[in-house]
């Protein structure tokens, strides 16, 4: 006996109930769970007895389980564990400290100012070859957003001693050296490949990787501004934006990892714009 559209309905809202999320999963419980109430209801019994039925023999936190065991295995998890998420915020926070250092207001000597800016970067770059070299994991998205926009800005820039007129093009090169690595460690097209299945599973992996773009913007905001009171100021958004990615990756809600970024990301905008407005004004 064939369930028809409503009775299929149902058991589409008892997965979503447990934030079944992962697509490919969320077709196998699904047909698993209709053809058992199709099994029971040919044997006499009626559509609500089997659904009860099924879903006692497949509770909810049990298929939650199989899910995460299964996305763990397949390397597409969406939850990580806390020692995890809080290493994934370490680029973000040597940015902070290299953002805070150098508008802080106090005497800093330039080469430490230098020092932390040069880290703050490379520590993205890195974080990137490693993405590439695992293909990718959520973790890694920021480093794309980050990485891509530097490059980009840096096309416009002037640095004394390097070059007479803009970095153009040379922007790029610690981007290619970064992928040149990769690639030598592992060859292939696999990491694209496996960037495109995450985005496919889950696309707001787009909002994520954009979310590197947000330390960007706050260190454009505040360019030239230089007053004791900035330090907070930087200190503050960053620990804003670091609890967007823990919370982003720790969380096994999509809800929650949309609205974590979404709200961390415009937070630490507004914050920092505001500080701007004052300072200037």
């Amino acid at each position: 006996m064939m369930l028809n559209k409503l009775q299929v309905k149902e058991v589409k809202q008892y997965l979503i109930k447990n934030n079944i999320e992962s697509r490919l999963i969320f077709g196998d419980f699904l047909d698993h769970l209709c053809c058992m109430i199709e099994q029971n209801m040919s044997e006499g019994a009626s559509f609500e007895d089997s659904l009860q039925a099924s879903f006692s023999q497949l509770p909810g936190y049990e298929m939650k389980k199989i899910e995460t065991y299964t996305l763990k295995i397949l390397n597409m998890e969406t939850s990580f564990s806390s020692r995890t998420s809080l290493l994934a915020t370490i680029p973000f926070g040597l940015f902070g400290l290299s953002w805070a250092f150098s508008n802080s207001g106090f005497n800093v000597p330039a080469l430490i100012q230098m020092f932390l800016f040069i880290t703050a970067v490379i520590s993205m770059f890195v974080l990137l070859g490693i993405g590439w070299i695992k293909n990718f994991p959520r973790w890694s998205f920021p480093a794309i957003g980050f990485c891509l926009l530097l490059s980009v800005f840096l096309m416009m820039v002037v640095i004394s001693g390097l070059s007479d007129g803009v970095l153009g093009l040379w922007a790029w090169t610690p981007l290619l050296i970064t992928l040149i690595i990769s690639l030598i460690i592992k060859p292939g097209s696999e990491p694209i490949k496996k960037i495109i299945e995450r985005i496919k599973e889950e696309p707001a992996l787009i909002l994520f990787a954009l979310y590197g773009f947000v330390p960007i913007f706050v260190w454009i905001l505040s360019d030239e501004m230089y007053t004791t009171w900035m330090i907070f100021i930087a200190l503050i958004s960053t620990l804003i934006l670091s609890s967007g990615i823990y919370l982003f990756l720790k969380s096994d809600k999509k809800r929650t990892r949309v609205l974590s970024v979404i709200i961390s990301g415009l937070l630490a905008v507004i914050i920092t714009y505001t500080a701007s407005a004052i300072y200037w004004r």
